[in-house]
């Protein structure tokens, strides 16, 4: 059961917090005063509210919000500034009082507060001194083709053995159980082609010259006449030979010819090479940063801990130490009766 003063400091902390995530957001009650800021309307301890704070957060918060503090323009703006502003600034200053600051929980969103802000600067620095103009545009769009052009594919399954007659006997035995589970067993059982046997001889989609998108894996012309002759969701007939192999395919479905033009791309590749251009600036910053700041970096200390499959961190077993676990209780004294 928690306690009210274990609830209020996380109050206090939360509050502490939100002046700060409002700060990011453009509306930072002030330490100084500055004319920008104009008239102070409110000082609590070292934080001083101008009234272009005030404007700035009111300038924030919807219509239908703000007229629950009040009935007038007059009595919204100064119920606002009571209730909001001054009670932040008061918890935030009663959180200092408390030395909440040092909290390693407190450091951290302070942390991320600071650092959602840099980001941001980041972004508005690229913004308004980068542009993206139709040659950029075309230049990548001219690079990466393949992004915007495809011909027509095939999602292909195989099982490949050595002889006619194993390849027919697997054909009839697929006649009678044609299901995705059955064919899945027969691959794994029966293919000798090993890259996909444990993969149901799943080759993925097979584009008109036989490649695939498994390295060293590309389908023969004569396999891909007879699959051009298949419907979707066809088993081959009959076996097709491949070389000193005899091929079943499955032609589980056709993927359309991709044919996007620049004029439709050009929006999307306006914003990909924005975002492309802010990381490189993030990246060139956290570089410049890191060689100044980084003082100190011991990754192999991670292995102190491990993740479980689930999720849950767990400190690493000592060689030779047993596993943790909820065991029965043990009565250490017999229940009555329990001995007959």
């Amino acid at each position: 059961m928690r306690t009210s003063s274990s609830v209020g400091a996380r109050w206090i902390v939360a509050a502490s917090l939100g002046l700060l995530a409002a700060a990011w957001e453009g509306a930072p009650p002030r330490a100084d005063t500055s004319p920008a800021g104009g008239p102070v309307v409110a000082r609590v301890g070292a934080v001083t509210i101008t009234a272009a704070d005030l404007e700035r957060r009111l300038a924030s918060v919807p219509g239908f919000q703000l007229r629950t503090f009040g009935a007038t323009p007059a009595d919204i703006k100064r119920a606002f500034l009571e209730r909001v502003l001054v009670r932040e600034a008061l918890l935030s200053q009663g959180g200092v009082d408390r030395g909440l600051e040092s909290r390693d929980d407190v450091k951290e969103r302070s942390r991320g507060v600071l650092r959602s802000a840099l980001l941001s600067k980041l972004r508005n620095e690229v913004l308004s001194s980068s542009h993206v103009d139709e040659r950029d545009i075309k230049a990548y769009y001219e690079k990466n083709a393949t992004k915007f052009h495809s011909p027509e594919r095939y999602a292909l399954w195989w099982i490949a053995t050595r002889k006619r007659p194993e390849a027919e006997e697997i054909i009839a035995d697929l006649k009678k159980d044609p299901s995705p589970k059955h064919w899945g067993d027969l691959a794994r059982d029966k293919s000798i082609d090993g890259p996909t046997a444990f993969r149901r001889g799943d080759l993925g989609f097979v584009a008109p010259d036989g490649t695939t998108a498994e390295p060293g894996i590309k389908v023969s012309r004569a396999v891909l006449d007879a699959v051009e002759k298949l419907k979707d969701a066809e088993i081959s007939p009959a076996p097709i030979q491949d070389g000193e192999r005899w091929i079943v395919v499955w032609r589980k479905q056709t993927m359309r010819p991709v044919d996007r033009p620049m004029e439709i791309e050009a929006g999307s590749i306006k914003q990909l090479l924005m975002h492309m251009r802010n990381e490189a600036k993030i990246k060139e910053v956290v570089a410049a940063l890191r060689k100044q700041y980084l003082g100190e970096h011991n990754p192999d200390l991670v292995d102190l801990f491990d993740i479980t499959p689930q999720g849950e961190l767990t400190p690493v077993r000592r060689p030779g130490s047993l596993p943790t676990g909820k065991r029965a209780p043990v009565n250490a004294v017999p229940a009555p009766g329990s001995l007959r």
